[in-house]
């Protein structure tokens, strides 16, 4: 009886694992509608339970819908480590392109990486600390940024241009367009359309979509250095 109460009991525990397994399953953050395309429409990521330890994941689309076509989404991310952070694209059924953002204290976006090939066989786009072309732009403190994907030929531009110039698709770039001093006021092009999913690595959900500090002085450096070689 003691052998068939234990076997009883284990049969129970182990059927309570598999169906609490799902619960735990799928993107730690889904889109919630439609992210914005801009600072003050980004998706802002909540935590959904204490469980969720940091943000992982990010599954969203970018679809056509009865009112006006979808090109991009916007979310606030907090990254925690900028020296050993990865954020990779983990799914998509579309070419996308992936682009980071510093929020300034005056409540601007700030172009700082942008991705489209992570290498020369392969189009998924990845975003490391430092951009690998001569803008010398690198992540250096920890923060509140904004993560957007866009699908290929969608670009962000401020008032004077395009914000990146990426030579070649493989590079990770700074913000070496013709807008790339100023902030992010719209996006340009007829990008593709898709289902993603986003995986980030020492990153967790945004504090407040309130600008932070995440530019700081050795970032600002880089760009010094980037507008003296114009």
């Amino acid at each position: 009886m003691k052998t068939q109460r234990l076997m009883c009991a284990l049969t129970v525990a182990a059927v309570g694992l598999v169906v609490a397994a799902p619960a735990h399953a799928g993107p730690d953050w889904l889109e919630q509608g439609d992210a914005g395309s801009l600072l003050h429409t980004a998706q802002v990521p909540t935590r959904p339970s204490p469980s969720v330890l940091q943000l992982s994941s990010i599954s969203g689309t970018l679809a056509t819908s009865l009112t006006q076509p979808d090109y991009e989404d916007l979310y606030f991310i907090k990254i925690l480590d900028p020296v050993n952070f990865t954020i990779t694209l983990s799914f998509a059924d579309f070419n996308a392109v992936m682009y980071l953002f510093q929020v300034t204290v005056n409540g601007d976006a700030l172009g700082m990486l942008a991705n489209d090939d992570q290498s020369g066989t392969s189009n998924i786009p990845k975003l490391l600390s430092t951009a690998t072309d001569s803008t010398g732009i690198f992540i250096n403190s920890p923060g509140d940024y904004v993560l957007a994907i866009a699908g290929l030929g969608r670009v962000p531009v401020s008032a004077t241009g395009p914000i990146f110039n990426m030579a070649t698709p493989t590079e990770i770039s700074g913000p070496d367009g013709p807008g790339g001093f100023n902030p992010l006021i719209g996006w340009t092009g007829v990008g593709e359309q898709g289902r993603y999913v986003i995986g980030l690595e020492e990153t967790d959900f945004p504090r407040t979509p309130a600008p932070g500090t995440a530019f700081t002085i050795l970032g600002a450096v880089g760009a010094v250095g980037l507008r003296r070689r114009r």
